[in-house]
């Protein structure tokens, strides 16, 4: 079950998301590199689009290291990521 709050310890930021990209989609791409805990995408209450940015947690600081260093610039859905700690 994942949690609703964020541990900002194991929690990566995700940018260049395309307007399309739900919290599954995430959650799909991000769990090949460890066990997540919580998965969010910013979504306009007027549009229903995303907001093109979103928010991954780990279990583990690593893994979240782990995904960092692999989809830092990663091209999905016809888009570059940008994938950095959460401040």
């Amino acid at each position: 079950m994942m949690s609703r709050r964020r541990n900002n310890e194991n929690s990566v930021r995700v940018t260049n998301l395309s307007e399309d990209t739900r919290e599954p989609d995430l959650l799909e791409l991000f769990r090949t590199f460890g066990r997540v805990s919580r998965v969010y995408v910013a979504i306009d209450q007027k549009t229903g689009m995303s907001r093109r940015f979103g928010f991954v947690n780990f279990v583990l600081r690593e893994d979240a290291e782990l995904a960092i260093n692999n989809l830092n610039g990663y091209d999905y859905d016809n888009l570059i990521l940008r994938v950095e700690w959460a401040n």
